[in-house]
């Protein structure tokens, strides 16, 4: 059997833990309400880039688009084709598909058309490439070996050649061309 002073004692030491966990659990308390606001502004920072990178990727697919379609229709302007990149999420990553469309029509752009698409579609990329990269006081220059090897047809040819100075003027590129028409 227990005295007075050791059930006195006893009363202290349980009146003492269960101070020692009341002020544990208000520090869990505060703690966790720290956690769960570190949570919310991380949330919105992640909206935030998301936000910022779709932005991105749409700027960069209207520019790109816009290239290429322009010069694609330059060059073929009897038969308008239509490029568009469409992003989407795989495995954790954005992922790009470029598309080419004719007529409404998509098509497979290395099996559905000819070399001279394909000329074309190099050249634009390469420009879009470059001027999505270089910084705002960069000179920039595209140095180009034979870009019109597939075209056919003196028309296409020309309004080839034209549509790469229009571009290198729109953009202010430097394009130094090896041809052998």
């Amino acid at each position: 059997m227990l005295t007075i002073k050791e059930m006195r004692d006893r009363a202290a030491s349980i009146r003492s833990a269960h101070m020692t966990a009341e002020g544990e659990v208000t520090l869990g308390h505060i703690h966790l309400i720290k956690l769960h606001a570190t949570k919310q502004a991380i949330e919105k920072v992640a909206t935030l880039v998301s936000e910022a990178a779709q932005a991105a990727q749409m700027r960069f697919a209207l520019v790109v688009a816009g290239v290429v379609t322009e010069s694609l229709n330059s060059v073929y302007p009897d038969n308008p084709y239509e490029f568009k990149l469409e992003f989407r999420e795989c495995g954790g990553k954005t992922v790009v598909d470029t598309l080419l469309y004719r007529d409404g029509d998509a098509l497979e752009p290395m099996s559905s058309t000819g070399g001279g698409v394909w000329d074309v579609l190099a050249f634009s990329l390469r420009v879009a490439l470059l001027v999505l990269t270089a910084g705002d006081n960069t000179r920039m220059l595209l140095v180009l070996d034979e870009p019109a090897k597939f075209l056919h047809g003196a028309e296409k040819i020309r309004r080839f050649y034209e549509t790469l100075e229009s571009v290198g003027q729109q953009f202010k590129l430097t394009i130094l061309c090896a041809r052998q028409h």
